[in-house]
């Protein structure tokens, strides 16, 4: 066994097919089937079903994929712990939810470039369908997702996963809300008032399975931009959904806006902040140095005091 075979087995299984794979490595098409033939030979396993239509991996072939995926990120950092430092990945691209880029990623930016200043970051704020697509076309290096646990169902086949904080759903009025003075919301409650919703597919659901167990809301816009729904909601012309997350906006802290607990007694809804990452790449030690970071600006977030 050796390091070459393994990456056979990943380019392989990331193309569906020896051919392309061998036009990506620069090597001969007999040349990386013999190597896999050989590896399967001595693992005693069959790795790859071979077929007109492409070649997949079998139940034990996911394994050693999954296997080669893990040696292969060991061999880079050893590589990357042996090149110069100008030699090193000198810059990360990153995609994620408004969410983020409104509470904790800022500082956590700000924390990394101090450590870091020569690495250029490049940043965008998107929904997550786009975020999880471009981290799974390794145009990301990395991507922070709100999602449920039907998200994280739906994306591990193909990406790697994180979960760095499961959220606290809050319901989000203004000062002059009747609601203001509650403990607790429920969905009967909320569908007295017009509703601003995020425009994204979990925010839909969640909305969509409110309006089939308690009857239909009066909507007043669907967004993305947080800035637009709290200026809304603290003008008292609609309420709506956001997360624990928000307890430190000036907004909040200044008394405009109120955050109350959120309850389904039918169905509550379950989200988390995740790191994402493709699986057909490799993680760099900036990469995990960043996730690091951010995990542990997140951390001293939820620890400050109001």
């Amino acid at each position: 066994m050796n390091i070459e075979q393994l990456e056979y087995v990943i380019e392989v299984a990331k193309r569906g097919n020896i051919t392309k794979a061998a036009e990506s490595l620069h090597v001969s098409h007999s040349g990386v089937s013999q190597a896999i033939s050989n590896l399967e030979a001595e693992l005693g396993i069959p790795i790859f079903i071979r077929s007109r239509s492409g070649t997949k991996c079998t139940e034990q072939g996911e394994k050693v994929l999954q296997l080669s995926y893990e040696i292969m990120n060991k061999v880079t950092e050893l590589r990357e712990l042996g090149k110069r430092a100008s030699e090193v990945q000198r810059s990360l691209s990153i995609s994620g939810s408004p969410l983020f880029f409104s509470t904790f990623l800022p500082e956590a930016l700000h924390t990394f470039r101090k450590k870091h200043p020569d690495i250029q970051i490049e940043i965008d704020a998107n929904i997550t369908d786009s975020i999880i697509e471009k981290v799974k076309n390794s145009e990301k290096d990395i991507g922070f997702i709100l999602g449920s646990e039907e998200t994280l169902k739906e994306i591990t086949g193909f990406v790697h996963t994180q979960i760095l904080y499961k959220i606290n759903l809050m319901v989000t009025v203004s000062k002059h809300s009747p609601l203001a003075k509650m403990d607790v919301v429920t969905p009967k409650d909320m569908l007295k008032y017009p509703l601003v919703i995020r425009n994204e597919r979990a925010s839909r659901k969640t909305w969509n399975d409110i309006f089939a167990n308690y009857g239909p809301g009066q909507i007043l816009f669907y967004t993305n931009i947080d800035d637009v729904t709290k200026n809304v909601i603290a003008n008292n012309l609609a309420i709506g959904f956001f997360t624990d997350l928000m307890k430190h906006d000036p907004l909040v802290t200044r008394g405009d806006i109120c955050l109350i607990p959120y309850h389904d007694p039918i169905q509550m809804p379950t989200y988390y902040l995740i790191c994402i990452q493709a699986k057909n790449k490799y993680t760099s030690i900036l990469e995990k140095e960043f996730i690091k970071c951010t995990s542990d600006t997140l951390a001293n977030y939820l620890a400050k005091n109001t």
